[in-house]
C-alpha cells in the first residue's frame, strides 16, 4: 500500500471510533485545543517535542543495532513515552502528538480553531527531525560501538 492509504485508513479509523464514542458517550472526548494561557508558537514547540520524545523512544526501542532482544519492555517505554507526553501535553495543547488522531476528534466535534494547524504541522515536522536526528546521531552511535555490534552479531544484550 501507498503512504498515502495508510494515512487515509488511520484517519479514517479515527473518525469512526471518535464517533463511536461520541455515539455512546454523548461528548466529544480528544478534541484537541491549545490552551488559552499559551500562545500558537508555545502550542508548536510543545507539540513538536511530546512528539520528537515519542519517535525517539520507538527508534531507540526498535532499532535491532543496540542489541536487545524483542521483549515486552519495548512496547512498555513506547506506552511510557506517550503517557509522559500525554500528563505533560494535556492540560496545554490537548496532546494531540498523531497527526490522525488529532484530525479524527476534532472533525468529529467539528471544531477547528485558528492554530489547528500546529497540530498536523508541528508532529510531521517532529517526525521527520527526529527520524533524521535518530539516523545521524545515535544511530551512528551503535554503528561504530564495537560493544554493541558483537551483541547485534551474537543476537545477545551487550
Amino acid at each position: 500500500k501507498q503512504w498515502y492509504q495508510r494515512r487515509v485508513a488511520i484517519t479514517a479509523g479515527g473518525i469512526i471510533g471518535a464517533a463511536v464514542v461520541r455515539g455512546v458517550m454523548g461528548e466529544n472526548y480528544g478534541v484537541v485545543a491549545k490552551a488559552g494561557s499559551i500562545t500558537t508558537s508555545q502550542a508548536f514547540f510543545l507539540e513538536f517535542i511530546g512528539t520528537l520524545f515519542l519517535v525517539l523512544t520507538v527508534l531507540a526501542s526498535v532499532n535491532g543495532k543496540r542489541g536487545h532482544s524483542p521483549g515486552y519492555l519495548q512496547p512498555l517505554a513506547i506506552g511510557i513515552s506517550i503517557a509522559v507526553a500525554h500528563f505533560y501535553l494535556v492540560p496545554k495543547t490537548g496532546a494531540g502528538i498523531n497527526p490522525a488522531r488529532s484530525m479524527a476528534t476534532n472533525i468529529v466535534a467539528n471544531e477547528f480553531g485558528d492554530a489547528f494547524w500546529l497540530y498536523i504541522v508541528g508532529p510531521m515536522v517532529a517526525a521527520f527531525v527526529g527520524g533524521i536526528f535518530y539516523e545521524f546521531v545515535f544511530s551512528s552511535y551503535y554503528d561504530n560501538d564495537e560493544t554493541y555490534n558483537k551483541a547485534a552479531r551474537n543476537g545477545a544484550e551487550a
